[in-house]
């Protein structure tokens, strides 16, 4: 470098420095950037106000200085202007927009002393060529909203580019006028991809595979959440967690989101919407205890970082995770008792309404990291994937998902993240099971055990994406069970007894095998995870649920939704060397509830019997037997453990149905579950 270049660089401007620092490190945004640059260039543009809105942090305002040197490069005057730069008045905005027109345009005059909209429209009017203005969070002029649409765009010379940045979409007369609506577009910005993110921490020195892949776990693309995540410190080791203060970055993020929300009341609301995994009006005011007001509900879901869903409405993954993590370390006792307020809110609801939704919303709210994270990636509520039954007119394609599997044959792994904990779950499946797998299953044994139960996985171009087959029990597939590989090791050792129970005509199910899943990209945890949150209507379907798997992260997620382990059932159709364990869940009859309550904390056994025994006013003798019953035993459990007579325990059964106004055992439950 001469002296003369040295000198040179020590005399630039700190904003040429800065913007050069910004434009090195601007990725992705390909879209909009073609769009803007072609938009830039037509002289008669379809649209003369563009709207780029998406959540805190997205990247709106790099995305407008970029767009600032691109007009830059063409010789466009570009004004910037930012609502939190000024206060929500027309009189206010004006003197600002009217500034950043003079320090453009004409340096060297000072301001007018008073200044009208009809002053800045005149100063637009009379330039020549065209003129880009970008204003960014433009949420913030809500007030100003229709003032500056009718008072001051409507005047606006048409040499004038609008452009605008804000959290939410442009909403009322910008949609509802067709004219509006005309020359107005609006764009959304989506988080980075994995290519960009990469790209992105690439720049940030970040290379390393394993760092890089967590990152995006924890990021998922966001671009505020990854520049805070490529400020914290990472591990040089590889075998050490890179990120050492998420709940540092969380609670970063909390701040800047919620500085949207200007009422203090909404704060205690949002507390708790956030603890849900979906809510609307009437869950908040249960957990509250006290009616919500429709103001201010539709001023919670207003909010940019609440979106609407098939059941309700739920907090974008980040700010939800980031307002957990943050009461959970501010007040830990808080936080138990509205989680398991929640818990007991949907506890009641399965059993009063008998929902898929509440039951996925039970084990959601119980917090194990495991089923969290795999049974609840937040895409999943909103998706366009679907499963489609399998019969004659579709069998074709069972054949080529199976002809696919084959072909392209390998071990299969995938990987799963919970965010609040900073912890990874990893799915593993040598080569060798998976050859295994194959030998065993494939479209003939769809045909075998019937078109019921197997379902295909497809999005909405209409691509198989996975198969599932889960093989309804009755006596129709009984047989074919107890001879098939996996499933016979179970069926072949069950007692007449336990045969006659799965023995219920062919239009019924005593209970369902879950035989296969599998999946044409066997990396892809969202398409496993979408599969496996299919399952959880088989929990209302009561019965027997019966699976088998040497997989050791299956075995665990078993054993977190409480199968048991059936003795004698081992096998070795996997491997020859390593037996594969075969487990049962029983729901049946009434064992729903005791089964949903293993899951409860802080509500014990005898509690519920106090509540009972004031409710029905129950004898020692009635609340000996109620005991018995809270822990599901049949009649003559009861009866051998008391050292009573069966006719006895009737008796005295027929006195608390009638002291709880029920006529069965069945009904008496339900009645329970209205009290407890």
């Amino acid at each position: 470098m001469t002296e003369s270049e040295g000198a040179s660089k020590e005399n630039r401007a700190i904003n040429e420095v800065i913007q050069e620092v910004e434009k090195s490190y601007f990725i992705g945004r390909q879209d909009e950037l073609k769009f803007f640059h072609e938009y830039t260039q037509l002289n008669n543009s379809e649209y003369n106000i563009i709207h780029f809105y998406g959540n805190g942090g997205i990247g709106k305002t790099f995305l407008l200085q970029e767009f600032s040197r691109v007009t830059a490069n063409y010789n466009l005057p570009y004004i910037y202007l930012d609502s939190q730069d000024f206060s929500n008045t027309p009189q206010a905005f004006i003197e600002y927009f009217h500034s950043c027109l003079i320090s453009t345009f004409e340096p060297s005059e000072s301001n007018m002393p008073s200044v009208s909209v009809q002053d800045c429209l005149e100063f637009v009017k009379n330039l020549t060529g065209r003129v880009v203005i970008a204003i960014d969070t433009y949420e913030q002029m809500d007030e100003l909203d229709r003032w500056f649409r009718n008072a001051f765009l409507r005047k606006l010379s048409s040499n004038c580019y609008i452009i605008l940045a804000s959290r939410k979409p442009l909403t009322g007369e910008w949609i509802e006028s067709p004219a509006w609506r005309k020359v107005t577009k609006q764009i959304e910005l989506k988080p980075f991809s994995y290519d960009q993110t990469l790209s992105y921490l690439s720049k940030n020195g970040i290379s390393n595979p394993r760092e890089a892949k967590r990152v995006w776990q924890f990021t998922k693309g966001h671009p505020l959440t990854l520049s805070l995540a490529t400020m914290s410190t990472f591990a040089s080791n590889q075998e050490l967690p890179f990120l050492k203060n998420t709940s540092e970055i969380l609670t970063n993020l909390t701040k800047r989101w919620l500085n949207e929300v200007k009422n203090e009341q909404l704060y205690s609301i949002i507390e708790i919407a956030a603890l849900f995994h979906e809510f609307d009006q009437n869950c908040i005011a249960e957990i509250l205890n006290h009616e919500i007001s429709n103001q201010f509900f539709h001023d919670l879901i207003a909010l940019s970082f609440i979106q609407k869903t098939r059941k309700g409405w739920s907090f974008h993954e980040l700010i939800r995770d980031a307002i957990q993590v943050e009461l959970k370390a501010r007040n830990p006792e808080r936080f138990e008792m509205v989680t398991n307020k929640i818990i007991q809110f949907y506890y009641h609801r399965i059993i009063k309404n008998q929902k898929k939704e509440d039951i996925e919303s039970f084990f959601y709210h119980i917090g194990d990291d495991l089923i969290q994270s795999i049974f609840f990636q937040n895409s999943i509520k909103e998706t366009s994937l679907y499963l489609e039954p399998v019969g004659p007119y579709n069998f074709h394609e069972v054949e080529a998902f199976f002809g696919y599997v084959k072909a392209n044959l390998t071990k299969s792994k995938a990987d799963f993240y919970h965010r609040t904990t900073n912890t990874s779950f990893h799915f593993y499946a040598p080569l060798e099971h998976n050859q295994r797998e194959l030998e065993m299953i494939g479209p003939e044994y769809v045909q075998k055990i019937g078109y019921d139960g197997t379902r295909l996985l497809k999005n909405n171009e209409g691509e198989t994406l996975a198969i599932s087959i889960i093989v309804p029990i009755n006596q129709s597939t009984i047989s074919l069970l107890e001879n098939e590989p996996v499933s016979r090791s179970y069926f072949k050792n069950l007692t007449e007894k336990e045969k006659a129970y799965f023995h219920v005509p062919s239009d019924k199910t005593a209970g369902h095998f879950i035989r296969y899943l599998e999946y044409k990209d066997p990396s892809d945890s969202y398409i496993r995870s979408y599969v496996l949150y299919s399952l959880f209507p088989l929990l209302f379907h009561g019965g027997k649920v019966v699976t088998s798997t040497p997989l050791d992260l299956f075995q665990d997620l078993l054993h977190k939704f409480g199968f048991q382990k059936v003795p004698g059932a081992d096998h070795y159709d996997y491997c020859k060397h390593e037996s594969t364990p075969t487990y049962v869940l029983d729901i049946s009859g009434t064992k729903l509830i005791p089964y949903l309550k293993q899951f409860l904390n802080g509500f014990s056994q005898e509690k519920e019997l106090e509540l009972l025994i004031e409710e029905f006013s129950l004898t020692n003798r009635e609340q000996e037997i109620m005991a018995l019953l809270l822990e599901n035993k049949r009649i003559t459990e009861i009866a051998n453990e008391l050292y009573l007579a069966e006719i006895t325990v009737k008796k005295a059964l027929s006195r608390i149905y009638k002291k709880a106004n029920v006529k069965n055992r069945s009904q008496l439950m339900n009645r329970i579950m209205e009290i407890i």
